[in-house]
C-alpha cells in the first residue's frame, strides 16, 4: 500500500507536468489563433489579358466570382467558405470641413464574415447600391453624418502598348454615407488586410488602428468600379482584390500534432494553387508560421517543464526505494515461509516484479485521473492561476504516464527485491533484522557528489555564472585549457544548475548522518535535557542510520525546491511588475502624436473623475561631446510627486536634492552613467550639450541608469512598444526645453496619478473616449498586468512551477509519514515492550518525536539556507546577463504569499512526523491495555 501511494503521487505530478503542458498548448494554440483573422488568401497575379497582349494584375468581377466558385467547388476537404473582398485607397475630399483625406475602400459580400462582427451605431441595414459605412473608429469619422455624398477617385496608367508614356485616367463612384458601424477587432484587421499581425506574446492582443475606412456592397457598387477598372486593360490595378479562404481548423488543427497541422495547411494550400494557376492567382496561408512558432513553443514548455520536475522525480523514486526497502522488510516472515515451500530466488524476484509491474500499471491510470482533478486546484493553491476552461489531457500523455509509472517502480522495486529474493531462509524468519546492505558503506561517490554539489552552491552563494563571465573574453591560448573550460562551463550551466542542490543533500546526508557520527553526537547533546528518554531516542538514530539519512534528504531536498521555485518566481514576478510601471512611468500615461494643444489635452485629462494630478514629459535629443544623447524634460516638483521611478537608478546624489535644484536652475542635468563614466564626470561638474540651436554648459546634478556593460537598454514603452523614445536618457527642467523648442522636434507623453481607489482601466477607457487628436495610445499599468498575467505564453510555465512545489510538498508529507509509519510497525514489538516496562503515553510519544523531529528541523534548516543561496544565485545570474532587455535589476524578495507558501510547506513536513508518530503510539498503548483487560 505504501508502495502504491509513493507510484501514485509520482505518476500523479508527471501526468500533471504534462496535463498543464497540453493545457497551456493548447489554450495557447486557441489564443494565437483567435489572433489570425483569415486561413488563406486568394490574391491576383501577373496573367495574359487575351486578346491584348499586356500582363495584368487585376481582375474583373467575374474573375473573381469564378475563382471563389471554383475553390468552393473543388471538392477540397476543411474548406468551410469563400468570400471575395476588394478594397482601394482614394484621396476624398469632405466638403463639411474643406479638406482631402486619404481613405481605404474596401467592398464586402452580404455574406461576409465581416458582418457577423459588426454592429451598426446609427444609420440603416443592410447597404444599398452606391451606399456606404464609415467606419466610428476612423479619425475622420467625426467629419461625415448621414446622407453625405463623397467621391471616391481611383487613378489608373493607362498603357498602350508602346513605347509612350502612360495615360492617366480615373474611375470614380459618388458615395452616400448610409451610417457608421463599429469592428471588431478581427472584423478591422479582415477589412484592412492586416493578415500579416501576429501580436507579440508580451504585447496588448488589441491592434491599434489610425486607417479611415469605409465600407460599400461588393456586388452592388463595387463589382461595377472593379469591371471599369479592368476595361481599361492597365497593368496595375488601383484596386486588390482577394478570395478569403476560411477552413475548418478543428478539423485540421490539433494542440498534439503541430507538425501534422502544418503539413494537413500546406496540402490544402497546394490543392488550391493547382486550382487557380491557370487565372494567374496564388494562395498564401497564414496559419503556418503561427502553428511552427507555436511547434517550438510547446514542445520547449514540456522540455521546460520536464527539467523543472526532476527533483520532484528525482524524490518519487527515491522515496519508493526507502518504502520498498522498508516494506520487504515487513515481509520477512513471508520471504522466509516462501523459501522454505520450495521457491528459488528467481521466482522470488519475478514474483516481486510482477506485482511491481501491476503496482505501476494500476498507479499510473490512477495517477492520470489525479492529475486531471488535483491540477488546477493545486496550482491555485500555490499561488497561480489555472488556464481557462477544463485540463486538457491528449493520448500521449496518457501513455507516458502510464510508462513512467512502471518504469519509477520497477527501478524503485528492483535493489530491494533482489536483496530480499538473496536472503536465506533462516535469516527471513528472524524479523527483528532489516534488509541492509551487508557490504560496508563506500564514501567515494557521497564526497564526489558532495563536492559538486557544494561547488554549485557556492558559486551561487558568490553569485558567479562561469558561461556570463567568460563571454566576450578573448579565447585562452592553451587549445586544450579552452576545450575543458568550455566542458566544464557546459556542465555547470546545463547540469549542475539543476542536479546541484541534489548532489549537495544527497552527499551531505550520507556523510554527516549516514557515514559518521556527527550527527548522533549533536543529537545526544540537543536530547540532553530529557533525559534518559533522549539517550534512548539518539540510540535509535545511530542504529539506522541509512533510513535517517534517506530522510533527511528527502526534506532537505523538498525544502529547497520550494524555497528555490517560489523565491525565483516571486523575484521574477517582482521584476515584471516594476517593469511594467517603469515602462508605462505612471498609473496611467498617455503618448501624444503632437504637443500641439497639449495643454487642452492635459486640461480634458485631468477634469475626469478619478485623476489626482498630470505631468508632461518632452523627449528629444541632444549632443554631446561624447556622441548623441536622449534627453527628457520634465516639471522636477511634479514629476517626482507623479512618476513611477526607482531611487536605485539615481545616484551621485539623493533624488530629492538632485530635482530640486533642476527647479532652481535650467542649466541642470541629471546624467546618464553611459556618459557619465567616459567623461569621468563628478556631481557639480559640467557638460557641454547642444540642443538644436542652443549650446550650454550644464551642471551635473545627479546621474541615472547603469553605468557601461552593466546591462542592455531596455525596450521600449510598456507592453514593447513605442512609448518612451529614449531609454537610456538624461532629465533636464522644463524650462531647458522652452528655451529650445523652436529648433528641435520633440514628442512627449502626460503622465497620469490617480486617486486613491481610483480605477486604473475605466480612466484609461475614459481618456480613449475623449477622442483627441494628437492622442496616440494609453496605457495602463492594470491593463498591461492584466494582460501579462491573461497571457497564455507567459503564465504556463509560472503555473506549472506552482504545480511542482505544492506536488514537491505533498509528496515530501507524503513520503515522511509513509516512512514514518512503517518505521513505527516495525517497531510494534520494541514499542510494545517499553509500554510493559512502564513509559506512559507522553513518554512513549516524546521519545519518537525526538528522534524524528532530530532529523526534520536538521533537514529544514539545511534545505532552507540552501534554497535561500539558490535564490540569491539565479537572481544575481539574471542581473549578470549581458543581454538584459531591462535597465531595472532583479531583487531577492519573499512577499507575503510566497510566506504562506513556504509556511505551509513546513507545517505540512512537521505534521507528517508528528501525527503518524501520535497515532501509532496511542494504537499500541491501546492495544496493551485491551490485552491487558482481557488478561
Amino acid at each position: 500500500m505504501a508502495l502504491m501511494l509513493g507510484v501514485v503521487l509520482a505518476s500523479t505530478f508527471f501526468a500533471g507536468v504534462n496535463v498543464g503542458a497540453d493545457t497551456a498548448a493548447k489554450q495557447a494554440l486557441d489564443q494565437q489563433l483567435s489572433q489570425v483573422p483569415v486561413d488563406i488568401v486568394v490574391g491576383s497575379g501577373w496573367f495574359e489579358v487575351d486578346p491584348s497582349p499586356v500582363k495584368t494584375s487585376g481582375w474583373s468581377s467575374a474573375n473573381a466570382t469564378e475563382i471563389a466558385d471554383l475553390i468552393s467547388n473543388s471538392g477540397i476537404e476543411s474548406i468551410t467558405s469563400t468570400e471575395v473582398i476588394s478594397r482601394g485607397r482614394s484621396m476624398i475630399q469632405i466638403p463639411r470641413v474643406n479638406k482631402t483625406t486619404d481613405f481605404t475602400v474596401v467592398g464586402i459580400s452580404e455574406d461576409s464574415c465581416i458582418y457577423e462582427e459588426l454592429t451598426v451605431a446609427d444609420g440603416s441595414f443592410p447597404l444599398g447600391a452606391n451606399e456606404t459605412y464609415v467606419w466610428a473608429d476612423s479619425p475622420s469619422a467625426g467629419d461625415l453624418k448621414r446622407g453625405d455624398v463623397i467621391a471616391a477617385n481611383f487613378s489608373v496608367l493607362v498603357f498602350d502598348g508602346s513605347r509612350k508614356p502612360p495615360e492617366v485616367g480615373g474611375v470614380s463612384v459618388n458615395l452616400t454615407v448610409a451610417g457608421f458601424v463599429e469592428l471588431s477587432n478581427k472584423a478591422s484587421l479582415i477589412a484592412l488586410g492586416q493578415y500579416y499581425y501576429y501580436p507579440s506574446p508580451f504585447g496588448s492582443q488589441e491592434y491599434v488602428f489610425f486607417d479611415n475606412l469605409l465600407i460599400t456592397d461588393w456586388d452592388k457598387t463595387f463589382a461595377s468600379l472593379l469591371d471599369s477598372i479592368y476595361a481599361k486593360a492597365i497593368p496595375y490595378s488601383p484596386v486588390d482584390t482577394q478570395i478569403l479562404v476560411f477552413l475548418d481548423r478543428g478539423a485540421i488543427i490539433g494542440p498534439w500534432d503541430i507538425a501534422t497541422s502544418v503539413s494537413k495547411v500546406r496540402t490544402i494550400t497546394s490543392q488550391i494553387n493547382n486550382e487557380i494557376l491557370g487565372y494567374g492567382a496564388y494562395a498564401q496561408n497564414h496559419l503556418e508560421n503561427v502553428l511552427n512558432s507555436l511547434q517550438y513553443y510547446s514542445q520547449t514548455m514540456r522540455l521546460q517543464f520536464l527539467i523543472f520536475g526532476l527533483p520532484v522525480f528525482f524524490m518519487a523514486w527515491y522515496m519508493a526505494t526507502t518504502v520498498s526497502d522498508m516494506s520487504f522488510n515487513l515481509r520477512r516472515r513471508e520471504i522466509g515461509l516462501l523459501l522454505t515451500k520450495g521457491f528459488s530466488r528467481g521466482q522470488l524476484l519475478r514474483m516481486f516484479l510482477s506485482e511491481a509491474a501491476l503496482i505501476g500499471l494500476v498507479g499510473g491510470l490512477i495517477g492520470v485521473g489525479l492529475s486531471l482533478l488535483l491540477s488546477p486546484f493545486f496550482i491555485s493553491v500555490g499561488g497561480g492561476q489555472w488556464f481557462s476552461g477544463a485540463p486538457v489531457v491528449g493520448l500521449d500523455t496518457v501513455v507516458l504516464a502510464m510508462v513512467f509509472s512502471v518504469v519509477v517502480t520497477f527501478l524503485s522495486v528492483y535493489r530491494p527485491a533482489r536483496r530480499a529474493s538473496q536472503l536465506h531462509a533462516v535469516d527471513a524468519l528472524k524479523e527483528h533484522r532489516y534488509v541492509e546492505e551487508v557490504k560496508p558503506h563506500k564514501q567515494r561517490w557521497p564526497w564526489v557528489a558532495f563536492i559538486l554539489g557544494a561547488y554549485k552552491i557556492a558559486m551561487w552563494l558568490l553569485g558567479i555564472n562561469l558561461a556570463t563571465l567568460m563571454m566576450g573574453r578573448p579565447p585562452l591560448a592553451n587549445i586544450i585549457v579552452t576545450i575543458l573550460l568550455g566542458i566544464w562551463i557546459f556542465i555547470d550551466v546545463y547540469i549542475l544548475n539543476y542536479i546541484g542542490p541534489i548532489l549537495f543533500f544527497w552527499g551531505l546526508t550520507k556523510l554527516l548522518i549516514r557515514g559518521s557520527l556527527k550527527f548522533q553526537e549533536l543529537t545526544v547533546r540537543v536530547a540532553k535535557f530529557l533525559g534518559d528518554l533522549g539517550s534512548l531516542a539518539t540510540r535509535n538514530v545511530q542504529r539506522n542510520p541509512a533510513r535517517a539519512a534517506s530522510i533527511a534528504f528527502l526534506i532537505a531536498l523538498i525544502i529547497g525546491y520550494s524555497f528555490g521555485t517560489t523565491g525565483i518566481y516571486a523575484s521574477e514576478r517582482d521584476f515584471t511588475i516594476r517593469q511594467i510601471k517603469f515602462n508605462v512611468g505612471a498609473d496611467i500615461s498617455v503618448s501624444l502624436t503632437t504637443l500641439v494643444n497639449s495643454s487642452q489635452t492635459i486640461d480634458q485629462i485631468e477634469n475626469l473623475t478619478g485623476v489626482s494630478s498630470t505631468a508632461l514629459e518632452y523627449s528629444f535629443e541632444g549632443e554631446s561631446t561624447l556622441r548623441r544623447m536622449g534627453l527628457i524634460a520634465v516639471d522636477p516638483e511634479k514629476w517626482l510627486e507623479i512618476a513611477y521611478y526607482e531611487r536605485e537608478l539615481f545616484t551621485g546624489d539623493s533624488v530629492e536634492t538632485a530635482f530640486h535644484k533642476m527647479t532652481t536652475d535650467n542649466n541642470t542635468i541629471i546624467l546618464e552613467r553611459e556618459i557619465a563614466v567616459p567623461l569621468e564626470l563628478q556631481v557639480g561638474d559640467t557638460i557641454f550639450v547642444t540642443i538644436g540651436s542652443l549650446s550650454r554648459a550644464l551642471k551635473v546634478v545627479g546621474f541615472f541608469g547603469l553605468e557601461p556593460g552593466e546591462g542592455a537598454r531596455i525596450l521600449d514603452g510598456p507592453s514593447y512598444t513605442s512609448s518612451v523614445i529614449y531609454s537610456s536618457h538624461s532629465y533636464v527642467p522644463e524650462g531647458l526645453y522652452y528655451e529650445a523648442n523652436d529648433s528641435i522636434s520633440a514628442t512627449g507623453r502626460i503622465l497620469v496619478k490617480l486617486m486613491p481607489g481610483a480605477d486604473d482601466t475605466a480612466v484609461a477607457d475614459q481618456i480613449r473616449e475623449l477622442e483627441i487628436d494628437n492622442i496616440s495610445a494609453v496605457y495602463s499599468v492594470a491593463e498591461e498586468l492584466q494582460e501579462w498575467q491573461s497571457n497564455v505564453l507567459l503564465s504556463g510555465p509560472v503555473n506549472v512551477q506552482f504545480l511542482g512545489v505544492v506536488f514537491a510538498v505533498v509528496a515530501a508529507s507524503i513520503g515522511t509519514t509513509l516512512v514514518t509509519l512503517v518505521s513505527l510497525k516495525e517497531r510494534s514489538r520494541e514499542v510494545s515492550i517499553m509500554s510493559v516496562r512502564g513509559l506512559s503515553f507522553k513518554q512513549l510519544v516524546t521519545m519518537l518525536l525526538t528522534e524524528n523531529l532530530a532529523i526534520v528541523v536538521f533537514s529544514m534548516l539545511l534545505g532552507t539556507v540552501v534554497g535561500l543561496i539558490i535564490v540569491h544565485g539565479n537572481v544575481a545570474a539574471m542581473n549578470a546577463t549581458p543581454y538584459s532587455v531591462s535597465i531595472l535589476s532583479h531583487r531577492m524578495v519573499f512577499p507575503i504569499d510566497t510566506v504562506l507558501t513556504l509556511f505551509a510547506c513546513f507545517v505540512l513536513v512537521f505534521a507528517s512526523t508528528i501525527i503518524p508518530v501520535i497515532s501509532m503510539s496511542r494504537r499500541y498503548v491501546s492495544r496493551l491495555e485491551r490485552i491487558v483487560r482481557e488478561a
